[in-house]
């Protein structure tokens, strides 16, 4: 897996957490304070060693956040299910939404919905995979791990920045 490194960043959707190898991403993460990234290591990286590196973690950040041209290799966990959801929300372009149904529906498991919600609630990368690009089916916005007004701000972004 190589050598694990994290860092914060200030994206313009606010505080992050980001883990990564010189090579991929493992987890992003929108944190409302540093307790919930050692939570994040202690639950999920406690086995492995872990080095801070903010200079790397600037790099990685301003390619997700402001290079839409930039490949960014991800790595994540989960099970068979989560990742097939997790694929699918990669499919749904910037500045488009798509309901859990419709995420359901897609993946072949239309009564799903429950489990759908609950796979996406569960992805480690923040942004990268679009999970802020699902909505409720009566239009509403529905529930964000990361919080309601964070999940606007990025739909605003993507709205106002498509092309």
């Amino acid at each position: 897996m190589g050598n694990l490194q994290f860092g914060f960043y200030l994206s313009p959707f606010g505080q992050c957490f980001i883990v990564f190898t010189n090579e991929k991403v493992f987890a992003l993460l929108f944190l409302d304070n540093i307790k919930d990234a050692e939570k994040h290591i202690r639950e999920n990286l406690k086995s492995l060693e872990i080095s801070e590196n903010q200079a790397a973690a600037d790099e990685f950040c301003q390619k997700i956040f402001f290079d839409e041209n930039a490949h960014i290799e991800a790595s994540v966990s989960g099970t068979e299910f989560q990742r097939q959801v997790w694929r699918e929300l990669l499919k749904i372009p910037a500045g488009e939404m798509r309901t859990y149904q419709q995420i359901a529906n897609a993946i072949g498991k239309s009564s799903a919905v429950r489990a759908v919600a609950n796979a996406i609630g569960a992805n480690p990368l923040a942004y990268i995979i679009p999970c802020h690009r699902v909505i409720r089916t009566d239009g509403r916005i529905g529930g964000y791990r990361w919080g309601i007004d964070v999940k606007k701000r990025i739909l605003m972004e993507e709205f106002l920045n498509r092309k």
